[in-house]
């Protein structure tokens, strides 16, 4: 088969619209796996305010614990009770449910804190139990929860 010769190369170029394209769905991947990659968190949970609160550079290595007023309703309509105020990855748990989750997460994750953000309305005692539980699962090391907001919103 005769085929004709082709003249060789005259130009290459460089697209750079289908550059462009890639390089935004990368910048929105991230910042949906950015967003994904927050503190579990209860939209009914008003923090305490502190003086001296802090952000905390590194959300990594955190068991997160929701201490939810008794008589309250979760976001999926289940009734806070004195047996069961923990809210824990969307799920109402006991003291010996919040033992069970932290032993589990923590052989999953050595280095795992916990996190616990308390309502303002709640009794210590309930904060208590969150860290007794805690220890009996295993872990020393515990965070609260504040926010700085509040306070400084009054000042001004």
């Amino acid at each position: 088969m005769k085929m004709a010769k082709s003249e060789g190369i005259k130009e290459v170029k460089v697209e750079l619209v289908p550059l462009i394209d890639c390089v935004f769905l990368l910048l929105i991947f991230f910042m949906c796996a950015a967003t994904m990659a927050k503190v579990d968190s209860a939209a009914d949970v008003q923090l305490p305010v502190a003086s001296n609160a802090a952000e905390q550079k590194d959300p990594a290595h955190r068991g997160t614990v929701n201490i939810l007023i008794p008589g309250t309703y979760t976001l999926k309509g289940e009734l806070v009770t004195e047996e069961k105020p923990f809210l824990v990855m969307g799920d109402l748990v006991g003291d010996e449910g919040l033992v069970d989750i932290v032993k589990k997460n923590l052989k999953e994750d050595p280095l795992m804190r916990l996190y616990i953000r308390a309502n303002r309305d709640v009794k210590f005692k309930m904060v208590r139990r969150a860290m007794a539980a805690g220890a009996a699962g295993g872990i020393a090391d515990v965070i609260f929860a504040t926010h700085l907001r509040d306070l400084m919103l009054k000042e001004n």
